[in-house]
């Protein structure tokens, strides 16, 4: 007996063991094939920023900057005027921690959206580890990131370009920013990861969670996923339909009648056919929560059964939730401009049937095989898992043709990538109870003993696996393995393509010409220095000829900006701002405006052909020289007079 368990805690040592090496090898390729392409490409600096699709991320920067210079306020981030309804926590995280540590914004940026994606990383891993009871499978954790869409296939290039400034790409291609949409599908990731951890049975019913750890999974889960409400609304939703929906399923298929079924299709199709209805007279944000309804029987079944942690969970996620919605809904309300110019915006975004089909092909799969096991071996969970994700994921992404009408095609990537990477632990789990179904029909059709009256798992309860099955079930994995494999192509493609682009420095020579030409305006005990009220809104602004760009600005100096990003939030008297970039992009300086709207300072180039030199009737503060290509410039700042 004693023997017995010294092996039983030898053998867990070990199993211990294997299981931190195949997650330190799985963090180890995700360095290798994420991050080694960029940080070995072409002058990389952490200083540096990702010149990847910038503008939008440049936006987000400003943000940081914002709260790094002390201005937690929500204001547009150019100007530091007006008022800003995006989800903004994550930046001002990155601002916060890069105050308290005194350290350069960009490179917190680049540090701490990777330390969420190795810790996603590390949860489908543990995930791998927990549902298939095989410790060297926990190596796979980095697999989903590098599951392509066919793009390189099927157009040639890594992504799918679609209507409008739409695309389709892999989950290494929205993970790269490492923005906030990037932390939040990390930690949707990683909470879901633990959910299905601590709600899948396991192939040896050893390990099952307490229903103590159960609720405290929940709340812990739901406050993560409540939290991405103030991150970014896409990843929010798209994690809440899936969860829901997943959640609903299994309550029809648990504890549902045939009634309860006859509802929920019903309250689906009225969603369909209704949602432009509930769009006109209550808004699109509306319309995107009324997608949800067709879950809430099979939802409402599984919260009379477990009270307590799905209540939890609920309320958890709702309070965490609470301030960005609550904020947006009340600025709905008020009819702030910008609010109502973004819920209108979005046009021509949307997934055309077959990229979308041919896009989704490797999760596809899965999800398919996951609902062919579970049908086959009795599994609800399985069978849960993939009808509501083959659900949730094009009821989401089609909100174009339903009514609400929000980007379908960032919240079809969104699936994309929460899909995958929950699809990839719980396929192999289908896989690894297949072959010991299969291994156990065998033995007992062979009537082959094993020791000490031990058979493989499920031996003598499902003989019927049998030569048929097992085919079918090789065949179905060796197609998801092609498909992972062809697939892959769109990242090898995107991975030159990031080594080749690098990155943006921002300590070149006109760079160091800005920072300190704008010294005036910056530093500590300055006649001019430039600051902000006690509500984080300025009274003078900085503006800059068509060859200095606004997000250098910004970044380098920190100085409220007369710039602002369209899609993202406007500020104090846009629509006069909005006329004076559009001078600025002929060349021209709309002086007279300018004065209109609180711009006192001009930052200009005299290596730029516009010539802005002799267009501003203002006296000169400072100027510092640099080397424009070999020829000599200046940079001067101006403060507008009159």
């Amino acid at each position: 007996m004693k023997h017995d368990d010294a092996a039983k805690r030898t053998r867990s040592k070990w199993q211990l063991l294997v299981s931190a090496a195949a997650m330190a090898v799985s963090g180890l390729m995700y360095w290798m094939l994420q991050v080694r392409p960029v940080v070995t490409s072409t002058g990389f600096s952490w200083h540096n920023f990702r010149q990847y699709f910038p503008y939008d991320q440049y936006s987000y920067l400003a943000i940081a900057v914002n709260v790094k210079n002390g201005n937690l306020a929500s204001v547009e981030p150019f100007t530091e005027t007006g008022t800003n309804h995006y989800p903004r926590l994550y930046y001002v995280f990155l601002g916060l921690l890069s105050r308290l540590f005194h350290t350069d914004v960009v490179a917190t940026w680049q540090v701490a959206g990777l330390a969420f994606q190795f810790v996603m990383v590390g949860a489908i891993s543990w995930l791998l580890i927990r549902l298939t009871g095989v410790p060297a499978l926990g190596a796979l954790g980095f697999v989903p990131s590098i599951v392509g869409t066919f793009a390189v296939a099927a157009t040639g290039n890594w992504h799918h370009a679609l209507d409008n400034h739409g695309v389709l790409w892999g989950s290494f291609g929205v993970l790269f920013t490492l923005n906030g949409e990037s932390a939040a599908l990390s930690v949707a990731v990683t909470a879901i990861c633990l959910l299905i951890g601590v709600t899948f049975p396991l192939l040896d019913d050893k390990g099952k969670s307490s229903m103590k750890a159960r609720t405290a999974a929940f709340i812990v889960c739901g406050a993560a996923v409540g939290v991405l409400a103030n991150v970014q609304t896409y990843s929010f939703l798209t994690a809440v339909y899936l969860l829901v929906y997943v959640t609903g399923a299994y309550g029809l298929l648990k504890y549902g009648r045939k009634w309860h079924v006859a509802v929920s299709l019903g309250l689906l199709a009225g969603v369909l056919l209704g949602g432009t209805t509930i769009a006109a007279t209550a808004g699109p944000l509306v319309t995107l929560m009324a997608g949800l309804l067709a879950a809430a029987p099979g939802f409402w079944l599984i919260l009379l059964r477990y009270k307590v942690p799905v209540a939890a969970g609920c309320g958890s996620l709702a309070l965490a939730a609470s301030p960005t919605i609550l904020g947006t809904l009340l600025g709905l309300a008020d009819k702030d401009d910008f609010l109502t110019y973004r819920e209108l915006s979005s046009n021509a975004l949307g997934v055309p049937l077959w990229t979308g089909l041919l896009g989704s092909l490797v999760p596809l799969l899965m999800l398919t095989l996951i609902f062919l096991a579970g049908l086959t071996q009795g599994n609800k969970t399985w069978l849960s898992f993939s009808l509501g994700a083959v659900v949730a994921w094009p009821l989401v992404a089609t909100n174009d043709l339903w009514g609400a009408n929000q980007e379908p095609y960032r919240f079809w990537i969104d699936s994309f990538t929460i899909v995958t990477a929950a699809s990839v632990p719980v396929f192999c789990q289908v896989a690894v109870r297949s072959w010991h179904i299969w291994r156990g029909a065998w033995v007992s059709q062979h009537l082959v003993a094993y020791p000490d009256g031990e058979s493989p798992l499920n031996a003598d309860k499902d003989a019927r696996f049998g030569r048929l099955q097992a085919i079918m079930a090789a065949t179905g994995c060796i197609a998801v393995v092609i498909a992972l494999g062809v697939s892959v192509s769109d990242y090898s493609k995107f991975s030159d393509y990031v080594h080749a682009y690098g990155t943006a420095s921002f300590n070149d020579p006109q760079a160091l010409a800005i920072k300190t030409a704008a010294l005036p305006l910056t530093e500590a005990g300055s006649d001019l220095r430039v600051s902000v009220d006690a509500r984080g809104q300025a009274s003078e602004l900085v503006m800059f000829d068509p060859c200095i760009s606004p997000f250098r600005v910004k970044a380098l100096t920190g100085l409220p900006t007369a710039f602002y990003n369209l899609g993202l939030a406007w500020p104090r008297n846009e629509k006069d701002i909005r006329e004076i970039l559009v001078q600025r992009s002929k060349g021209l300086f709309a002086q007279p405006i300018a004065q209109k709207v609180d711009i006192r300072y001009v930052l200009t180039d005299t290596g730029c052909p516009s010539g802005w030199q002799g267009q501003i009737n203002g006296a000169k503060i400072s100027e510092a020289s640099y080397s424009n290509g070999g020829q000599p410039a200046t940079i001067t700042l101006w403060k507008i007079l009159g």
